[in-house]
């Protein structure tokens, strides 16, 4: 117990020298993250380079009890908003858990990292993403609306 409380106390030194990004919440309610940090973005709309990996960092309370965790991301562009689809480990929300692990308890601290890869082939346009972290039963833990700019 005390090596997690002392991790976690790291944690939140490190994270606190980083700013913060200022997201949007998603809508119907769902529960938005404490704390974002998008490498490399201080503000909206991020700059995203292609052919680049950015990692995503959230802080979350878990708003209920979950045996397993699901990244979901979906992206709006041009007017179109479709849903990326991860491959299984990239999905695995739980593998990228810091200083816990699943299962994980109602109002336990969830931090979180995710690494989003700006792929060579993607157009030079500006975006939507909806990022969202959901359990087994479809409950929506974590959500956050970022905007960005796909650059060469």
């Amino acid at each position: 117990m005390k090596n997690a409380v002392f991790f976690l106390l790291v944690l939140v030194v490190c994270v606190s020298s980083t700013a913060a990004l200022q997201t949007r919440a998603c809508s119907n309610g769902k529960p938005h993250p404490t704390f974002v940090v998008i490498s490399g973005c201080s503000q909206m709309p991020c700059i995203l380079a292609r052919n680049t990996d950015v990692t995503l960092t959230m802080v979350y309370e878990a708003p209920f009890e979950a045996q397993t965790l699901t990244f979901q991301q979906t992206i709006t562009a041009l007017g179109i908003t479709a849903p990326v689809e991860l491959s299984p480990e990239r999905a695995n929300a739980c593998d990228r858990m810091l200083g816990t692990t699943c299962p994980i308890r109602y109002n336990e601290v969830v931090i979180t990292t995710h690494t989003i890869i700006v792929l060579p082939i993607y157009p030079l346009v500006t975006l939507t993403v909806e990022f969202s972290v959901v359990d087994e039963q479809q409950r929506t833990h974590a959500c956050l609306v970022f905007d960005a700019q796909i650059t060469v």
